[in-house]
């Protein structure tokens, strides 16, 4: 069993070392670079171990909550309300791996599933489905920090409206029975968000390890098509690309990083990032209106970026980042905001960042973007197709689509609205 608390402590331990080689006189030689650098892999590969657990423990403490209470049956089935957590899992996992190895489900198992065919073409167990939003929280947290609507329509177009009033206030009224009160109306607003189908690329088993009754197919395929689906919605959000760099159709527009308007851009590249371009960018430049500055406001960045930034100091070789000893987690707030670790951000290559690149967003995420997904993700089986080297091939599919929820200039007679602003490193 992982010690997710040692493991922490460990990254703790690991960040403190990576302040103490930046806060050296002198600052950074190509030694101190280079060490600084393994110890950022280290901190990568203990905080994907952090998430494992997590993961497993959020999944575990589901099978806790299961087993105290009985579930209603669901229409057209029987029994279903009967089994403890432990038994359904268990019937979940024997009724995937019986569709995996048959192609046809057992009439028994039948009640597992979500979306099914009369084949069952296209399947997920119900005790799959909440793993994959279990993962979004540890592989692509911003997923579940933007707004998320899901649908079930096949996916046809949404028309989603929505309203801004942060400019507006009340006004003195002259004379009273003289005057009326002029019209002063909220922003609406609506935007059509389609959906592009994804897909978690190709997985081939051996027909040997499907009949092997010990081998927890299950399992394999949760810790895989979880963390490809979180990785995917994130790419999403924030670049509104696929993993492989593609622009989606239905996210066009460039994600959070592509809308979000400029707070604050670096004096130089050889200057890097100061500490005045992290205040100016979330208290100073008056981009940001303070509305999306408040409690629910976050900053977004990946591992490396924060790494660079916990070696940060004044004139007099204090840090500016100072962590919190008592918090579980003393590295993941940055002037009492949360950092939200987005791995499809840009982040510096041997302690440097590319010119006009956008390596921190910060703002309000929940007033920034939509993110839509319809229906279930499925899981297809083909099974003839690799037949000849005894294997057959899954794949994990879903539909998904965003818009961005600000507005980068004045429409319909409403002052532009910034939820979000981005940092951006000069041209030279």
């Amino acid at each position: 069993m992982i010690d997710i608390k040692s493991l922490r402590a460990k990254v703790s331990k690991l960040l403190l070392e990576q302040r103490a080689i930046a806060l050296a006189p002198g600052g950074f030689t190509t030694e101190s670079r280079s060490k600084f650098d393994l110890i950022q892999r280290d901190v990568d590969a203990a905080e994907e171990k952090i998430a494992d657990a997590e993961r497993l423990e959020k999944f575990e403490q589901r099978d806790r909550e299961d087993r105290s209470f009985t579930r209603s049956p669901r229409p057209g089935t029987a029994g279903n309300g009967s089994y403890s957590g432990d038994e359904q899992r268990d019937r979940a996992n024997k009724g995937f791996r019986a569709w995996a190895r048959t192609g046809e489900i057992p009439h028994e198992y039948r009640d597992l599933l979500t979306t099914s065919d009369l084949t069952g073409g296209a399947i997920i167990p119900e005790l799959f489905s909440p793993v994959l939003n279990e993962a979004l929280k540890f592989y692509g947290p911003i997923a579940d920090r933007v707004d998320r609507r899901e649908t079930n329509n096949n996916g046809s177009p949404m028309k989603y409206s929505y309203s801004t009033d942060v400019a507006n206030g009340m006004v003195l009224l002259p004379t009273e029975g003289t005057s009326s009160p002029a019209e002063t109306d909220p922003g609406f607003f609506s935007k059509v968000v389609g959906v592009d189908t994804l897909t978690g690329g190709l997985v081939k088993i051996s027909v040997q390890e499907l009949e092997d009754s010990s081998f927890d197919l299950d399992a394999l395929i949760r810790r895989w098509m979880g963390t490809r689906y979180a990785r995917a919605l994130e790419r999403v959000v924030t670049l509104g690309t696929d993993t492989a760099g593609t622009t989606l159709p239905n996210s066009a527009t460039g994600g959070l990083v592509g809308n979000a308007v400029v707070g604050q851009t670096t004096a130089a590249i050889a200057n890097g990032i100061g500490w005045d371009d992290l205040t100016q960018l979330a208290l100073g430049s008056g981009v940001l209106d303070p509305a999306y500055a408040g409690p629910d406001a976050a900053w977004v960045m990946n591992a490396a970026t924060r790494g660079y930034l916990i070696g940060l100091k004044n004139g007099f070789g204090q840090p500016y980042f100072t962590p919190d000893p008592s918090a579980d987690q003393p590295f993941n707030k940055l002037l009492g905001w949360d950092i939200v670790l987005n791995q499809s951000m840009v982040g510096p290559t041997a302690g440097a960042f590319t010119a006009n690149s956008n390596p921190i967003l910060f703002g309000s995420l929940k007033n920034s973007y939509l993110l839509r997904t319809d229906g279930q993700p499925s899981i297809v089986r083909l099974r003839e197709r690799y037949m000849d080297t005894l294997e057959q091939g899954f794949f994990l599919y879903t539909r998904v689509g965003g818009i961005y929820l600000g507005q980068t200039e004045a429409q319909n007679g409403v002052a532009a609205v910034n939820p979000v602003v981005k940092l951006q490193i000069a041209a030279s």
